[in-house]
């Protein structure tokens, strides 16, 4: 059915912990709903990484540079001495410069592919309380409502940053999970044809939910 890469135990959430103190979710997310009656995410952080991926399937050899550019922000943390992608958040890495090497020649070799249309139904409704926002089993609660009333839903999964920007590049190279490769695997199958995003502030930090089919 796909991967479920919330994993709260995980390093990269590891490295994040101090930034995701939850305050008032209902209050700072009263304008983050990523619900949707047109044809994309009502807010500008689901907005933006779903125009970038759809500009991704379109045209994967003009993002070549991007990621590219995307290696200078490679470091060391100097506390852990693990491989980290440093902007405006710090995410573990598993490879490191290697992996975006491997994106860049992925993206040299894949074909233009249609948009992914963006499905309301695939939507996940966002968490309520700090709890649900950290559980392992929320969105696959969430998920399984959705299949049990008829979602041909064929991968999701969860991501905390800081920003829109490394959000989707992290996304692209695939390198901070514990399952590489099956986020930039989904984004460009040329089979799957819809998405739901949905966005969560957590302290300065965001919760993004990704569902694809």
């Amino acid at each position: 059915m796909g991967c479920e890469c919330e994993k709260p135990d995980d390093a990269s959430e590891e490295v994040r912990a101090e930034d995701s103190q939850i305050k008032d979710l209902e209050g700072q997310n009263s304008n983050l709903t990523s619900r949707s009656h047109n044809d994309k995410p009502e807010d500008s952080f689901s907005r933006y990484i779903f125009e970038h991926i759809n500009a991704l399937r379109e045209n994967p050899q003009s993002f070549i540079d991007v990621i590219e550019k995307a290696k200078s922000h490679i470091t060391i943390d100097e506390k852990t001495g693990i491989k980290i992608y440093k902007s405006s958040v710090k995410v573990a890495l598993n490879n490191g410069e290697s992996a975006f090497n491997e994106a860049i020649e992925i993206l040299r070799n894949t074909p233009p592919m249609k948009k992914l249309k963006y499905n309301p139904d695939f939507v996940i409704d966002l968490p309520k309380n700090e709890l649900d926002v950290k559980s392992k089993e929320y969105l696959m609660d969430q998920v399984r409502l959705k299949i049990d009333s008829g979602a041909d839903i064929k991968s999701f999964w969860k991501d905390i940053v800081n920003d829109a920007e490394s959000c989707f590049i992290l996304t692209v190279v695939d390198d901070s999970g514990l399952e590489d490769g099956n986020k930039r695997i989904d984004i460009l199958n040329r089979d799957n044809k819809y998405i739901g995003i949905s966005t969560v502030k957590i302290g300065r930090s965001f919760a993004c939910y990704f569902v694809i089919g």
